[in-house]
């Protein structure tokens, strides 16, 4: 009997994996799967790294260029599959297959766009976002959608965005900018480009000198989270609490930018064979059963499933995966430094919101990280 061994990190999909493992292990009954979980990427790499290691590894961030020799290059399995590479989502498989070889198929999907609430909008007499709105009209709407008492204290603000260097990639990349370059090899000249200054400011006077975004420590004296904001900075995953089957609650795309690219990043995980598989054509085939042929809540990469879903039909879902022809590798695939400096540069964004820090100066002490 062949013994798959497939490793996950992410713990709060366990339920997903025992479905397609049991279906799995119907189909084919001389294959066993073996469930383990890790508890992170770092323990992930050390059990590769041992005498039994596993033959699929799924890890919650998508290492783009393969740093760790973990995964092979599954193409030619692909390629074996009539109708399959047509099947998963284009731009998914766009970004995955930097440098051509494709090393593992994405999980848990989910590029940001914009939710609203209709009935703030009718409140107010305002006419609902449309595709071809731009920064400008967000922040008007905003304005007018954001109420304060006579103290100056909020119980609605206009839009909701949280103070994050990877929430505040979209609205860069939307102006032609990027945090390091598409190799991930620097920052410089990327970080500190025109366009992204430009964008970081935009997004910097938003919640300064607009007030439409609530500042980090700001009190708001709306009812609920679901109060707060008549607009929102919305990944996928968020709308998975009910409001994408609820009417009040609308989807439109991230403003337009003045330089008018259509872009936006992505979250996703990735989940592939190992280069120590003893059976990667069996590792390949569970792999393709449980991201192609399982049914779980996570957004499918592909578009027949989607379909048997009914999300292509829905007024929310589709918007979301129509999204998927603009996503681009985020900065935190792109390089390990980055990465690791997140928390450093979050605390020179707060100082740019709370204390007026100079964006451009700032901004450029980034290309240090990388």
């Amino acid at each position: 009997m062949a013994e798959i061994r497939f490793l996950t990190e992410v713990s709060y999909n366990m339920h997903n994996v025992q479905a397609a493992k049991e279906i799995f292990e119907q189909a084919n009954p001389n294959v066993r799967i073996v469930v383990e979980q890790s508890t992170d990427h770092y323990e992930s790499i050390q059990l590769f790294k041992s005498d039994t290691p596993p033959d699929i590894i799924e890890t919650g961030g998508y290492s783009i260029f393969n740093r760790n020799g973990l995964f092979i290059d599954l193409n030619p399995y692909i390629a074996e599959v009539q109708g399959l590479e047509e099947d998963i989502f284009p731009g998914l498989l766009r970004i995955t297959r930097q440098g051509g070889a494709l090393h593992a198929l994405p999980i848990e999907i989910s590029p940001p766009l914009v939710v609203y609430n209709k009935e703030f909008y009718d409140r107010e007499g305002l006419a609902y976002p449309t595709e071809d709105w731009t920064w400008d009209d967000m922040i008007e709407l905003a304005k007018r959608l954001t109420l304060r008492d006579e103290h100056g204290v909020a119980s609605r603000f206009g839009f909701g965005l949280g103070v994050d260097i990877e929430w505040f990639e979209p609205f860069v990349m939307r102006n032609g900018g990027r945090y390091v370059a598409p190799d991930g090899s620097t920052s410089r000249g990327y970080v500190d480009s025109p366009a992204t200054i430009e964008a970081f400011r935009k997004l910097i006077d938003a919640f300064r000198v607009h007030s439409i975004i609530r500042k980090p420590g700001e009190v708001c004296e709306a009812a609920d989270g679901q109060e707060e904001c008549a607009m929102k900075f919305s990944f996928m995953w968020d709308m998975f609490h009910g409001r994408a089957n609820d009417d009040r609650y609308g989807v439109v795309s991230l403003p337009n930018m003045p330089s008018k690219q259509q872009a936006n990043m992505i979250y996703m995980g990735g989940a592939g064979v190992t280069t120590k598989s003893a059976n990667p054509r069996i590792a390949w085939e569970f792999l393709r059963h449980y991201l192609v042929d399982c049914h779980s809540w996570m957004p499918p990469i592909s578009k027949k499933q989607a379909e048997q879903r009914g999300l292509t039909a829905h007024p929310v879902w589709s918007r979301y995966l129509q999204e998927l022809d603009h996503v681009q590798l985020s900065g935190y695939y792109l390089n390990q430094k980055w990465n690791s400096s997140r928390q450093l540069i979050n605390e020179d964004i707060h100082r740019m919101i709370l204390e007026g820090a100079d964006v451009a100066q700032t901004l450029r002490s980034w290309t240090r990280y990388t």
